[in-house]
């Protein structure tokens, strides 16, 4: 087998075994693996064994780019350790990949509209320095591919990086995706339907003759529902307006006007005193038809046609985000819901929003996993495995369930479930946030070095902070929902630096955020996690219609629609902890709920979490010991 280290440890080979026999079988898998175990080069290294033996291709899909790393690194060590010309493609969104500044700014389709218009008008030099104007691979493109083949496997920001002044760097990589025996890309590449059509035509590729390998499973049915999903809102409508008018749509721009007033019709019909309100695709056809006399499918068609026109001068087009969620609308009806809200926005206007919302991640996925050779679904938080098989179509008697020991020493884990406290709807009192406070402020107190609180929303941070200041001598960093993407970055670096500094530092931060999922922190950059309250989500009537359409599908509504999920986030956050099998640290749940029977079977079995009201004098104990 083509492992790329020297041994393999005793549970990876568990797992190895199993993926073996998935593949050689045919079946399906769905592993809940710890983090620590390997799981990256337990499950590359039998599919790719395989792969080359019998001519599959293997897909290794992630929901972040950032997570593509490890893939190639087990890639390269693999070449290297059997010297075997294994190549492999790593492919991210191509608007990242792009060399036209400001595209980032784009959604997938106006970003494909915006590629497609310059290819067509062989407008994009970057595009006809590979295929020339004649769609002919041209010589210095050619000499760049061979040059890939020889490096391969390298990363998608490398590539661009190398390759971004001269050449499309997508195209380079869809060349050679068409050679390669392992595709890492994204989950939008292979479950977003239009895409994948797309996406395995370029790179000469079935499903059929393919292994999927999905890391960080657990995202998978969220994401998924996110892409089949679409909203608009009154005020993508007005920029819409103003758009058809800047180019001289007049008609449209009409049109458009009463679109808008469409939309305020049906928030008088259908909302009178409430905020959100289930409605029916007919009821905005009709609406539609009335308030702008045209005809439904006439009016998306034509507004369709008007931004390709607007888009051969303008990166964006509203008239074209109008047109793509009027299309949308009218597609299915089971599995989906359909939702008029009003939202408070900036400058305390109030917006008007449509929602079209996939209930149903099974709806792309189910295909998408029973048409290949075999599925490899891994996380550290597959808990339980049936939900996961439910929800994402996995054929029931062709799907293996597996739970993997923990590759950690038991004595270097402490796992305590703290009963004293709860962030329930009707407990959110001051006093109760008080003890909450002095709960989190004792713990902290106990632990050397860096600690981090997720809470199970901002509002109760900042409700809980308060009581909490002052009283505590660590360097504390508190996340935000105003933070870009770079000053979250600086304030994890910064948080880090804290571990070597006298009493390390506390991070404040969310359960479901950036900063309680995807991220390492091993060793001293923390020593313990606190995880204050059940993230449940809002009863809003998108929570509802979760429920009620898994109850009826699955009869597990409430189970799968509200708190799987919940503690599927609360999982992730304490997975913070405790990132090798050398790390020592303590894990805490700080809500008597997770100590109930219907909260209790979804945290990893491997932690054996104990309940206690003296929590602070255990964590003490705890690091006193080590």
């Amino acid at each position: 087998m083509y492992f790329p280290f020297e041994k393999v440890r005793p549970i990876q080979q568990e797992l190895v075994n199993d993926v073996m026999h998935a593949i050689d079988t045919k079946r399906h898998l769905i592993a809940h693996a710890p983090t620590g175990l390997g799981k990256t080069a337990a499950t590359l290294g039998p599919a790719l064994t395989i792969a080359l033996e019998k001519g599959y291709s293997v897909f290794f899909l992630t929901p972040k780019h950032s997570q593509h790393q490890i893939a190639i690194e087990t890639l390269q060590k693999i070449k290297q350790k059997h010297s075997i010309d294994v190549k492999a493609t790593d492919l991210i969104g191509k608007k990242w990949m792009c060399s036209h500044g400001g595209v980032e700014r784009l959604s997938s389709k106006e970003f494909n509209e915006f590629c497609k218009s310059l290819r067509e008008g062989e407008k994009c030099t970057f595009y006809n320095a590979v295929f020339g104007t004649k769609n002919q691979l041209q010589g210095p493109a050619m000499t760049a591919l061979v040059d890939l083949k020889k490096k391969s496997p390298i990363h998608a920001e490398e590539l661009f990086e190398r390759y971004k002044e001269d050449f499309c760097s997508y195209e380079l990589a869809s060349l050679l995706g068409k050679d390669s025996q392992v595709i890492i890309a994204d989950y939008y590449h292979i479950f977003q339907p239009a895409v994948r059509q797309f996406f395995l035509g370029r790179l000469k590729k079935e499903l059929k003759n393919s292994i999927l390998i999905i890391d960080e499973g657990h995202n998978l049915p969220s994401r998924i529902r996110d892409i089949l999903s679409a909203k608009l809102n009154n005020f993508i409508i007005n920029r819409a307006v103003k758009e058809a008018k800047a180019f001289h749509f007049d008609d449209l721009s009409e049109a458009l006007e009463n679109l808008n007033n469409a939309f305020y019709n049906l928030k008088k019909s259908a909302l009178k005193n409430s905020k959100e309100a289930f409605i029916s695709k007919k009821d905005l056809v009709d609406e539609l038809q009335a308030a702008t006399q045209w005809a439904y499918e006439d009016l998306y068609s034509d507004l369709e046609s008007a931004s390709a026109e607007i888009r051969k001068s303008a990166k964006k087009s509203f008239v074209g985000s109008v047109s793509e969620f009027l299309e949308l609308w009218t597609g299915a009806d089971i599995g989906y819901s359909r939702i008029l809200r009003t939202k408070n926005w900036k400058s305390e206007k109030q917006m008007v929003e449509l929602s079209y919302n996939c209930l149903s991640p099974a709806i792309s996925a189910g295909e998408v996993i029973n048409e290949s050779v075999s599925t490899i679904l891994m996380s550290g938080t597959l808990v339980p495995g049936e939900m996961y098989r439910d929800l994402l179509g996995f054929s029931e008697n062709r799907t293996d369930l597996k739970t993997y020991a923990s590759p950690f020493p038991p004595e270097n884990r402490l796992v305590l479930i703290d009963t004293n406290t709860t962030t329930k709807f009707t407990s959110r009192t001051a006093d109760e946030f008080q003890k909450i406070a002095r709960d989190c402020t004792d713990i902290v107190k106990s632990v050397p070095n860096n600690c981090a609180i997720f809470f199970p929303s901002y509002y109760i941070l900042q409700a809980i902070l308060p009581f909490m200041e002052g009283k505590i001598a660590k360097e504390v960093f508190i996340d935000s929902s105003e933070l870009k993407k770079s000053q979250r970055a600086e304030l994890l670096s910064q948080f880090k630096l804290a571990a070597g500094n006298g009493n390390g530092g506390l991070l404040l931060a969310v359960q479901g955020g950036s900063m309680s999922e995807g991220i390492d922190l091993p060793g001293d950059f923390l020593k313990c996690a606190v995880v204050v309250g059940v993230p449940l989500a809002n009863p809003d009537l998108a929570t509802k219609s979760l429920i009620e359409f898994y109850d009826y599908k699955y009869s597990k509504g409430w189970d799968y629609g509200y708190t799987y999920p919940a503690m599927t986030r609360a999982v992730q956050a304490a997975g913070r902890c405790i990132r090798r099998p050398e790390d020592k640290g303590a894990v805490v749940f700080l809500d008597k709920r997770f100590a109930w029977g219907s909260y209790l079977k979804c945290l990893p079995p491997e932690w054996k979490p104990i309940a206690t009201k003296l929590t602070a004098e255990k964590v003490k104990r705890f690091f006193s010991s080590q």
